[in-house]
């Protein structure tokens, strides 16, 4: 995709707007540019080889006046040859300084075919310079004809020459018009070119943004599918741990009950004992308390196993109308003692549905319950109608109503209005909860609407059969287990890997298994590739003896989230490197001629001897021609195995050794101890150079770490699984 867009740019960089094609806008004229060019050296010539042709004939006689034409035409032709003008102010200068020549040449030579050289001139003029600049030459050399000396007649020549010009002009006018239709459509294909261009860099931009718009909107739905199924864990387990504690408080609750209704209603049994009557109130209000107990526990169970998808359905062919009467008729105890009215308003017939009569009645009850807890006088009203597909029941009270901040929450667990809370009116607030699962269940909807002071209405929505609107069941009765599968993440775990060194960025991003690494080197970046990738986290590379690099601080300061973790690894850079292998710093091959000699004049600009130490003599040979064009007089010597090193070593000092790692007889290790261990030679700059990615023996004899930092802290089961990776990565080999 990338490659199309700058396809694109560079074709589009080859035409502007205004532009004609490759080469800036031509005039109409410049068509003709090559034959003004011709006839200019045409001029040239035929004006030198007119002069040289006179000074042959006329040489013991010369008569200078007639050299005046050819010598005018030839001056003619250079200058147009030499102006760097339009084109029109060139071919105007080659027509004039023609038409000048025909004027003296006649004058002068009174040569019989003379005026023909004005017939010439007009159709050239008229060729070069258009139709009507044909009738200029025709009337200028009119003119002559008559009043300068020439034939006896000359209306028969300028009959000749206007003929000339007429036919001339007429030609040519189709000829420029056929120049500039072309000219015209050439432009007009470059328009249309350009603009076909432009509008494929636009859709390749826009084919560019949608790919990665949608794979950023997989990677968003693969992350909301873990959330959601977290978020299902977590719901499930919450639903579990109620209804294991909801069955286990049944139990001694069921004995609290049990003996306190006994001690409350039959005291006698106890024998002869004294019941005072204050004994006898508290014995109630713990058998009161339990009972409100013992009512919160059943719908926290109940709440429990709909959310835990453990309480089934028992669907059955039920008469709507007469369960809402039943369900009437049980809550008339609700409101006796009150200055209440329960009236109950439906139609003469309801259709038969498929119902859980036992759960729907439960619904209904609950809402003519809390209708009655909140309605001190006026009416309560149960009514039912048959809208579009669906049959709608509704509980209207003339209560004290529901602020409208309380609205939200009502159908919430443990939610409650504020006012029913102070005025203790209100219960456990698992009723409405429970009620709208119960709906749910059948596929139908629950809502409220209030007014304080004035009353609230709640209604539930039922699907009629067959009405198409049923809400799908298939979260209620999923599979032991089941979950909506998780779509994969396109674009991978990705991992952002920033430090100072692009080289070593690049390497450690290679050697990341089962993540994306994206390399940064600037800071700048970060907070937009943190947004764009999603990370994991962040490797933070650090040379463990400079300590050069952004710091933890400044990388989560900068992205922008505390909660991203920071692997923070020490790397074996040059400087690393050489302070634990005794080594100046090292070149990695291939060795380029810029790094040679950064590293040379990092550690000593002029050395006066150099040994170079490798057994490739390809190599040799390519660092002696690097030197001497760059250190022209800097003594070198070569050494191909680490025997011929240590002797020339014996035999003079030098101020620097490139040292290569691996050698045919001992290792360039060795050989750094024997230089390191001759106090003769222990502050000689030693150079190591390396085929590997920073060489075996640099990399064990440097001091690596890894460290793990999190903003917001961890918890120790974190930390374990951490430990646990880390001692997986290469655990110690007993085998020896």
């Amino acid at each position: 995709m990338a490659g199309d867009v700058h396809l694109v740019e560079e074709e589009s960089a080859r035409a502007r707007p205004g532009q004609k094609g490759p080469a800036a806008s031509q005039d109409a004229w410049d068509v003709l540019h090559a034959s003004l060019t011709l006839l200019a050296a045409v001029a040239l010539v035929g004006g030198y080889l007119a002069c040289i042709g006179l000074i042959v004939a006329y040489q013991n006689q010369p008569r200078w006046a007639w050299y005046a034409p050819p010598a005018l035409l030839f001056a003619g032709g250079l200058g147009t040859l030499i102006l760097r003008g339009t084109y029109r102010l060139r071919a105007a200068t080659l027509m004039t300084v023609a038409f000048a020549s025909a004027v003296m040449a006649n004058w002068l030579y009174a040569w019989q075919p003379g005026p023909f050289l004005y017939c010439l001139v007009c159709l050239t003029t008229g060729v070069l310079l258009g139709p009507l600049a044909a009738m200029l030459p025709a009337a200028l050399g009119s003119t002559a004809l008559l009043l300068l000396p020439g034939p006896a007649s000359p209306g028969p020549y300028i009959i000749m020459l206007w003929l000339t010009a007429t036919i001339t002009a007429a030609a040519m006018h189709t000829l420029y018009q056929v120049v500039r239709r072309s000219q015209s459509s050439e432009e007009r294909a470059w328009r249309y070119a350009e603009e076909a261009r432009q509008r494929r860099g636009q859709i390749a931009s826009a084919k560019k943004a949608l790919s990665d718009m949608y794979e950023r909107l997989q990677r968003t739905n693969h992350e909301l599918a873990l959330a959601r199924q977290e978020a299902e864990e977590s719901r499930q387990v919450k639903a579990q741990f109620a209804a294991n504690i909801s069955h286990e408080l049944r139990t001694p609750l069921n004995l609290i009950i049990g003996f306190s209704e006994m001690m409350y209603r039959s005291p006698e049994v106890y024998g002869n004992v004294h019941w005072t009557p204050a004994l006898r109130a508290d014995i109630r209000e713990i058998y009161r308390s339990s009972q409100h107990l013992l009512g919160m526990i059943d719908d926290i169970l109940d709440l429990s196993r709909l959310q835990a998808q453990h309480l089934p359905l028992r669907l059955e062919p039920t008469d709507l109308g007469a369960l809402l009467r039943e369900a009437a008729i049980a809550a008339q105890g609700l409101v006796r003692g009150k200055d209440v009215a329960l009236t109950v308003n439906l139609p003469q017939s309801l259709p038969e549905m498929m119902l859980d009569r036992t759960r729907i009645r439960q619904v209904v009850l609950n809402l003519l319950n809390n209708a009655a807890r909140f309605t001190d006088q006026g009416q309560i009203e149960l009514s039912a109608h048959i809208g579009e597909g669906e049959v709608t029941v509704a509980v209207a009270d003339t209560g004290v109503g529901i602020p409208p901040e309380d609205m939200q929450t009502i159908f919430e667990e443990f939610g409650q209005a504020r006012d029913s809370v102070t005025s203790g009116r209100g219960g456990a607030g698992l009723g409405l909860a429970i009620c709208r699962q119960f709906v749910n269940l059948h596929g139908g909807i629950i809502e409220a609407e209030s007014e304080v002071g004035v009353g609230s209405t709640f209604r539930f929505r039922l699907p009629l059969p067959h009405s198409g609107r049923a809400i799908s069941r298939l979260s209620y009765y999923a599979p032991e287990g089941w979950a909506p599968p998780v779509p994969s993440n396109p674009l991978g775990k990705a991992v952002l890997v920033i430090g100072p060194d692009g080289g070593q960025v690049a390497r450690l991003a290679r050697d990341i298994q089962g993540y994306r690494a994206v390399p940064i080197q600037q800071l700048d970046d970060l907070a937009d590739r943190v947004a764009a990738e999603h990370p994991a986290g962040i490797v933070l590379l650090r040379d463990q003896v400079s300590e050069a690099g952004p710091q933890p601080t400044q990388v989560w300061q900068t992205a922008g989230r505390s909660d991203l973790p920071i692997i923070v690894c020490e790397t074996f850079g040059p400087k690393a490197s050489g302070s634990r292998s005794r080594a100046a710093s090292y070149l990695v091959k291939p060795v380029t001629r810029q790094a040679l000699l950064e590293a040379i004049a990092r550690h000593n600009p002029s050395p006066a001897s150099i040994l170079v130490v490798d057994d490739d003599h390809g190599f040799v040979a390519l660092i002696a021609r690097i030197l001497g064009a760059d250190l022209p007089g800097t003594a070198l010597a070569r050494a191909y195995s680490a025997g011929e090193a240590l002797a020339a070593l014996a035999e003079r000092r030098f101020d620097l050794v490139l040292l290569d790692l691996v050698l045919p007889d001992r290792s360039g290790w060795e050989v750094l101890d024997c230089i390191r261990a001759n106090p003769e030679l222990s502050d000689v700059t030693v150079i190591l150079t390396t085929a590997s990615s920073y060489g075996d023996g640099i990399e064990q004899a440097s001091l690596r770490r890894i460290e793990l930092l999190r903003q917001d802290g961890m918890e120790t089961v974190t930390a374990g699984r951490y430990v646990k990776a880390l001692l997986d990565v290469q655990p110690p080999d007993y085998s020896a």
